[in-house]
């Protein structure tokens, strides 16, 4: 089973996929850094990380008010 878990997902695989290359420079461009240990504890089972929400949320508040 670990055999063919292996061949399912080798990166290898997937290095040369024009699609997937782009889809994660998409996200390394809009969260810039990877998660550390003490954060990926605010990651739910949908992967949303709570303060990045929270974040947005009071940008749109913000944005909202200005003139």
């Amino acid at each position: 089973m670990n055999t063919t878990l292996k061949g399912l997902f080798d990166y290898q695989k997937f290095e040369g996929n024009s699609r997937l290359a782009a889809m994660i420079s998409d996200v390394e461009g809009r969260y810039g850094v990877a998660l550390d240990d003490a954060d990926l504890e605010f990651v739910n089972a949908a992967g949303t990380f709570e303060n990045d929400a929270a974040r947005r949320r009071n940008k749109k508040e913000n944005d909202g008010h200005q003139n």
